[in-house]
């Protein structure tokens, strides 16, 4: 009753036997290189409430701060939570401050908090600021 039509002589669609095959009718076959594997996620590195880091951080990944960091960051992805504070160079594709940075800053998306303090000298491809949110020194718009 639903069965599936056997194929007509005249459709291009060939069903080959591969026992039946001698070496001139064999098939090749080709492999293509694999694509890369996808770059691995990370955890989030974190620098607590009531925790104090004096000196360099880098990370391929996400930084969240809620201590406080004096010194250079860089990473992927930095967020500077309500009670955290940065002093010094921050590099970041993309930055999230609802806490204090004074410093250095250079990041492509910058999102200030509603109470969030941002003073330095912030170079920037996108920026959002929250209100509430209280900025000084010079912004500079890459």
């Amino acid at each position: 009753m639903f069965s599936k039509k056997p194929p007509l002589p005249d459709e291009e669609e060939a069903v080959v036997d591969p026992f039946s095959m001698s070496e001139e009718d064999s098939v090749q076959f080709s492999i293509e290189p694999a694509t890369p594997a996808p770059r691995v996620l990370t955890k989030p590195s974190i620098i607590s409430e009531g925790f104090e880091f004096v000196g360099t951080i880098t990370s391929e990944g996400t930084l969240n701060i809620s201590g406080s960091v004096k010194g250079k960051i860089t990473a992927r992805l930095v967020l500077v939570d309500v009670e955290g504070q940065v002093e010094g160079e921050l590099n970041a594709d993309s930055l999230m401050i609802k806490g204090r940075v004074v410093g250095d800053v250079q990041c492509q998306d910058l999102n200030v908090g509603p109470r969030a303090f941002v003073d330095g000298n912030i170079s920037y491809q996108n920026i959002h600021i929250q209100r509430g949110g209280k900025i000084a020194g010079k912004f500079i718009k890459n």
